[in-house]
């Protein structure tokens, strides 16, 4: 049997072992259960005030005219309001609830003081357009009894505003993007979880087989090295399985509820961004945790080696939290994405806020995949000579040296 047989054979072992166990069944299907539940219920608060009822207000003859200066208020705010014709007497009961028609507020009077006939409180929304409204016709009456043009000057008032300039705009710097920053951060999360999730089940899968010691049954027909291949390949499978599900659903559910709605931000872009990084990022963790977990011999010491490669996971990640955006193109960003163990983390995240050099991201794939031959060498020396060590934890040193 050829070497890529026997890892692939030992790939599909691991697959089936891992990835069709019922315990990863039920807890993919929790996670894709809540973002589907996270999806329902931000649409639901994100939806609210596009479906908050219009208002209704009804005038008299007297304060018709101010119908126009209300549509118009109403419009601006983002809001409908419904003016009708009224007497009194029947806004009164309309007000009252004696009659099946529904209204906010009723105008008489002057319509330059109008009288704002209400059941209860008044809502402050209906106050405001009801006084801009007024404003408005008092505007346009004075400017026609003094021999003007009340249509021209209101139109020279809509089109007078101001222009905003800012020193980040200027400087090419897009400064804090709330929803952009919301979809790395996701995006990030999904990767780091997937990292840490394949490189757990890579550490507890070597260290139950030397336990159980069936790695001595296996290393009697294969290779020390075929048996960590096989392994990395197939929990990487699925791996970039979890990836491409969580990452796809979240972006589905994002569009779905409109979040993803005047963004700049290229969603395609960024998930074949993070599927790249999660394969290179793997590439370079999953060596290390099957490496070093060949040096224990319980499970009970597995956390004296993943505690240090989770540090070296949860360090990058928050540094691309709280620094990347802030700064996505600062001096200490564009040195950190070139580091191999940072790039995987802070490189989505970058490209997804445009703060990447047509250079860098090249650069940065061909350092991190030079870096993972190195790895391979160091992972390989430390899992030949410490996956039939037997009894107490194996020094790193030791293992290096043979």
């Amino acid at each position: 049997v050829s070497a890529l047989r026997t890892v692939w054979m030992v790939a599909g072992r691991e697959v089936r072992t891992r990835m069709m166990t019922k315990a990863n069944i039920i807890s993919m299907a929790v996670m894709l259960a809540v973002i589907v539940v996270a999806a329902v219920v931000g649409g639901y608060f994100l939806s609210r005030d596009d479906d908050a009822p219009a208002l209704t207000v009804a005038v008299t003859d007297s304060t018709a005219a101010l119908g126009d200066g209300l549509r118009a208020g109403a419009a601006g705010q983002q809001t409908e309001v419904d003016v009708v014709t009224m007497t009194r007497d029947a806004a009164e009961a309309a007000l009252a609830g004696d009659t099946d028609d529904e209204l906010d507020a009723f105008l008489d009077g002057d319509p330059t003081a109008p009288t704002v006939l209400v059941a209860g409180a008044a809502d402050p929304q209906l106050l405001a357009l009801v006084t801009t409204a007024t404003q408005s016709f008092v505007l346009a009456q004075q400017v026609s009894d003094l021999g003007g043009d009340p249509a021209a000057v209101g139109q020279a008032m809509a089109t007078a505003t101001p222009t905003v300039e800012t020193l980040a705009a200027a400087d090419g710097n897009p400064g804090f993007d709330g929803p952009t920053y919301g979809i790395a951060m996701a995006m990030l999360s999904v990767l780091l979880f997937s990292l840490i999730g394949s490189g757990t089940l890579i550490a507890m899968g070597v260290v139950e087989e030397k336990t159980s010691r069936v790695v001595e049954i296996l290393l009697a027909t294969i290779k020390p090295t075929q048996l960590l291949a096989g392994k990395i390949l197939g929990v990487g499978l699925y791996g970039l399985f979890q990836v491409v599900v969580l990452g796809g659903a979240m972006a589905v559910a994002a569009s779905a509820i409109g979040l993803l709605d005047g963004l700049e931000i290229n969603v395609g872009a960024s998930l074949a961004m993070m599927v790249v990084w999660f394969l290179l990022g793997y590439a370079l963790f999953a060596l290390l945790f099957g490496g070093l977990a060949a040096l224990v011999s319980r499970q009970e010491d597995i956390g004296t080696v993943t505690t240090p490669l989770m540090l070296m996971l949860l360090i990058p990640f928050y540094v691309t939290m709280f620094l990347v955006p802030n700064d996505p193109d600062g001096t200490a960003v564009r040195i950190l994405s070139q580091v191999p163990f940072f790039a995987p983390f802070m490189m989505p995240v970058r490209e997804a806020f445009g703060g990447l050099a047509a250079w860098e991201l090249p650069l940065a794939v061909a350092i991190a995949v030079v870096t993972i031959p190195l790895l391979v060498w160091v992972a390989a020396r430390i899992y030949q000579r410490g996956v039939l060590h037997t009894g107490g934890r194996m020094k790193l040193g030791e293992a290096l040296r043979g």
